[in-house]
C-alpha cells in the first residue's frame, strides 16, 4: 500500500517537472525570436549641458544668451520718391500704414540708413505688410536677410591659407556628422580673416558657417586643424568707430565729428584732459539718456546703447533656433 502511494507521488513529481521543462522551453523559444527594445540612451549631465549651451549664443562679456526670433523688414523710398531722410520715410509710413488695422505688433523701429528704416517684431510676420499701400506712398518693403553665424577658432597654424583652413576643418572634424551637415559645411563654410599675432606659429581665425554646422562644431568643443586642437566660440562683434564712438562703421569710414570715448567732448580719447572725472558715454548722451545711466565709457560692454546694438546683431543672424 505504502509502496503504491510512493510510486504514485514519484510519478506525479516527474509529470510536474516535465511540464515545467516544457514551459521553460517555450519561454526560451519566444525570447530568442522576440526583439526586446533597449531603453533610450541617457545623455550625461555634461552632454545635456553642452546641448543647452549650443542653443544659446556666447557674447563678448562671456554670458550666454538665447536668441529671439524676430521678423525684420526694411522700408526704403522708391528711386523716384522725393523722400530724402529716414525721418521723412518714417513719417510717410506712419501716415499710410495703420498697425491696428493690420494687427501689427512692432517691437522696434530704427533708422538704418540715410533714408531707410527697419521694422522688427517678435509676434508678427512683417513680410505680410501690404506692399500695394506702401507703393502708392512711394515706399518699398523688403525682407531683411539674416547673416550666417560666425565662429572664432583659437590656436590655428598661421601658415595656412583660407582654403587650407576650410579643407582641414571639413576633412578632420565631420567623421560622425550627417550627410546634410557635411553638405552644408562644404557649401557655406568660409574662412573669413585671421587675427592675433602674425609672428607666432599659431593665431586665430574667424569662420562663417551655416547654423547646423555651428551647432555641430560647438557641441564638439574642439575643432581639429592640422596638428592643433583649436578652441571654438561664437564670434559676435558690434562695430564702433574710434573717432566719433558711434556704431556701424570704422574709423576709416567716419564722416562725423571727433568725440571722446571717456567724457563725450570733442577731442581725441587718447588726449582726454578729463580723466579724473566720471566717464560719460557719448552714445547714451546721443540717445537722450541722463544721470547715472550715462556714467560709463563708450567702450563699456554694459552700455545700454551697446547692448541694444548687440541684441540687434544677434537677432539679424540666422542661428536656426
Amino acid at each position: 500500500m505504502i509502496s503504491r502511494r510512493v510510486t504514485q507521488q514519484t510519478a506525479d513529481i516527474a509529470s510536474t517537472l516535465a511540464e515545467v521543462q516544457s514551459a521553460l522551453h517555450n519561454v526560451s523559444a519566444k525570447l530568442s525570436t522576440t526583439a526586446i527594445a533597449a531603453p533610450p540612451a541617457q545623455l550625461s549631465y555634461a552632454q545635456a549641458a553642452r546641448s543647452k549651451l549650443v542653443e544659446k549664443v556666447k557674447v563678448p562679456s562671456g554670458k550666454s544668451v538665447s536668441p529671439i526670433s524676430r521678423s525684420t523688414v526694411v522700408i526704403v523710398p522708391k528711386p523716384d520718391s522725393p523722400l530724402k531722410t529716414a525721418d521723412e520715410t518714417k513719417t510717410t509710413l506712419m501716415k499710410v500704414l495703420d498697425p491696428q488695422k493690420y494687427g501689427l505688433r512692432l517691437d522696434r523701429v530704427t533708422k538704418t540708413g540715410k533714408s531707410t528704416i527697419r521694422l522688427e517684431s517678435e509676434k508678427t510676420d512683417l513680410t505680410k505688410i501690404p506692399s500695394d499701400i506702401l507703393d502708392k506712398a512711394g515706399l518699398v518693403v523688403k525682407p531683411q536677410g539674416k547673416s550666417l553665424p560666425r565662429l572664432s577658432l583659437i590656436n590655428v597654424p598661421t601658415n595656412l591659407s583660407p582654403e587650407q583652413v576650410k579643407e582641414a576643418i571639413i576633412s578632420q572634424n565631420f567623421h560622425d556628422a550627417s550627410d546634410e551637415v557635411l553638405h552644408l559645411a562644404n557649401q557655406h563654410l568660409k574662412a573669413l580673416f585671421r587675427f592675433g599675432p602674425r609672428d607666432q606659429p599659431n593665431g586665430n581665425w574667424i569662420v562663417e558657417v551655416h547654423a547646423e554646422v555651428r551647432r555641430y562644431l560647438l557641441a564638439s568643443r574642439r575643432v581639429y586643424i592640422a596638428w592643433n586642437a583649436c578652441r571654438v566660440n561664437d564670434h559676435i562683434r558690434v562695430t564702433r568707430c574710434f573717432n566719433c564712438q558711434k556704431y556701424g562703421h570704422h574709423l576709416s569710414d567716419c564722416k562725423s565729428e571727433l568725440q571722446c570715448g571717456h567724457c563725450a567732448e570733442k577731442h581725441d580719447t587718447k588726449a582726454c584732459p578729463n580723466l579724473e572725472r566720471d566717464p560719460t558715454c557719448a552714445n547714451c548722451v546721443c540717445f537722450g539718456h541722463k544721470g547715472n545711466i550715462v556714467r560709463h565709457k563708450a567702450i563699456s560692454n554694459t552700455c545700454p546703447a551697446y547692448l541694444k546694438r548687440l541684441d540687434a546683431k544677434i537677432s539679424n543672424t540666422d542661428y536656426g533656433l
